[in-house]
């Protein structure tokens, strides 16, 4: 029998795993049990030399220290994804897509994600079987497509918006499906900058009316950040173009619909994701997109970032909401470009926070701190990923004395309220790389490991941590 030729070039790899980045690849099974379901595991060599095969090190760094990241088997060459035949890389992918993995609507839309990068080198992963009513992926060969063979998203939005108003008939909700189905989609122009590797950022506006708009009160984040996650694994350019965040907001209603209005009631603070650190992000407004895509990347550390998308000269109300903010936030995260000095609102937004005591923290983009914080070293953003410049900043606030101990709560409570057993992993692994939390902190974390079911499974991990500390 003759072997598969290898067609899936390096660089569909590498874009696979940014796709799937974030994604738990063993779904509802753990790594081992996936793995061996392709694998046998203790024919495959350790890299430890106190473990005697590929189970044994699962075991050691994935349970017992968990100091391997979750992306671990993707650059293990043991596993063959990266370097190794093709039949190997998609029989790992189908098996993603198992129903024993993963629920039938969410193995659609990974299909969904990684399937246009699968084209271009002349495969597809398509049901090819059932099981107990559910669809069994397999792959199936075809004529690759030519890397322009879509019409961009930057010349026709229809395809895109077709998309995920698709994925949200299949697992969205009646709220999401709204939203799609009256937007008017805007792309705004591109902001091209060397942050991400030299990329072209849009950012995505959805228009929607007053009335829809008022329905997503403190979802609105939410469902900003649900979108964006939905573009990024639909539409992943390979041409360094990507749209980088999602903003919903409300059509203009005309002076004439609404005669007699005399005020503008601007309702609660709906910029905030709530139990959140809050975190306003002052940059001008040429690095907007930059901001959106930054604050979107926060929001996995739980930290609420507040970007003002549009240029800054709107009138009262939107000044108003930048006063909410600024008297609100626990830190400021200054993008500090070479432009930055000359907005006449940044240095006023630093000036406040001062004003308050609040943490400023520089991002240094092209142009060094200036002024009461030119004492303040910052995080250099000049050619970094989005991801590793967020990492940075949630480094820095967990440090930082006046932020500190907010950072900590805010963890601790997410802890608490994990509402499944991923997400109580997840922030753990945040609590561990935290720093040394304070006894009551600790005794929270026991009683969420005994009383909230979902964080049953890493009780010992906990109870090691508040022993050690």
């Amino acid at each position: 029998m003759c072997a598969m030729p290898q067609r899936i070039s390096e660089i569909t790899r590498r874009d696979l795993w940014e796709v799937l980045a974030g994604v738990n690849w063993w779904g509802r099974l753990d790594e081992i049990a996936f793995l061996k379901r392709l694998h046998s595991l203790d024919l495959l060599p350790s890299t430890d030399n106190r473990r005697h095969d590929a189970e044994g090190d699962i075991i050691q760094h994935r349970v017992a220290n968990n100091d391997w990241a979750d992306d671990w088997v993707f650059s293990d060459d043991r596993f063959g994804l990266t370097h190794g035949p093709d039949e190997t890389l998609l029989k790992f992918l189908s098996e993603m897509l198992h129903p024993a993995a993963r629920k039938p609507d969410e193995a659609a839309r990974l299909a969904l994600a990684i399937n246009p990068l699968l084209r271009a080198d002349g495969y597809q992963v398509v049901p090819t079987s059932a099981v107990s009513g559910r669809p069994v992926y397999g792959w199936e060969t075809i004529d690759a497509a030519p890397a322009d063979s879509d019409v961009p998203f930057t010349k026709d939005l229809r395809p895109l918006m077709a998309t995920l108003a698709e994925l949200a008939e299949h697992g969205g909700d009646e709220l999401e499906r709204e939203v799609l189905k009256v937007a008017q989609a805007k792309l705004e122009e591109p902001e091209y900058d060397n942050w991400d590797g030299g990329t072209y950022y849009y950012t995505l506006r959805l228009v929607v009316p007053p009335a829809v708009f008022a329905r997503l009160g403190n979802r609105l984040n939410e469902m900003e950040q649900h979108l964006s996650t939905h573009v990024g694994q639909v539409h992943r350019g390979t041409d360094r173009r990507r749209i980088t965040a999602v903003v919903i907001q409300p059509g203009q209603v005309s002076a004439a619909t609404r005669k007699g209005l005399t005020t503008v009631d601007v309702g609660p603070l709906t910029f905030w994701t709530p139990g959140h650190f809050k975190l306003f992000l002052s940059h001008v407004s040429t690095s907007k997109h930059r901001a959106a895509a930054l604050r979107q990347a926060l929001s996995q550390f739980h930290i609420s970032a507040f970007v003002a998308h549009e240029t800054i000269d709107p009138g009262e109300l939107w000044q108003r909401e930048i006063e909410k903010a600024l008297l609100t936030m626990d830190a400021l995260a200054a993008i500090v470009t070479p432009d930055f000095h000359g907005s006449n609102w940044t240095d006023q937004e630093i000036g406040f926070a001062l004003g308050r005591d609040v943490y400023v923290l520089p991002i240094r983009k092209g142009k060094d701190p200036y002024g009461f914080i030119g004492e303040v070293q910052g995080l250099q953003g000049e050619g970094k990923y989005v991801p590793a410049v967020a990492d940075e900043v949630f480094q820095a606030l967990t440090r930082h004395q006046k932020t500190r101990e907010r950072m900590h709560e805010v963890l601790v409570k997410a802890f608490e309220e994990s509402a499944a057993g991923y997400q109580a992993v997840g922030t753990f692994k945040l609590i561990e790389r935290a720093g040394t939390l304070s006894k009551p902190l600790l005794q929270r974390l026991e009683a969420a490991a005994t009383n909230n079911r979902n964080v049953a499974s890493i009780s010992a991990r906990v109870t090691q941590m508040a022993s050690s500390r």
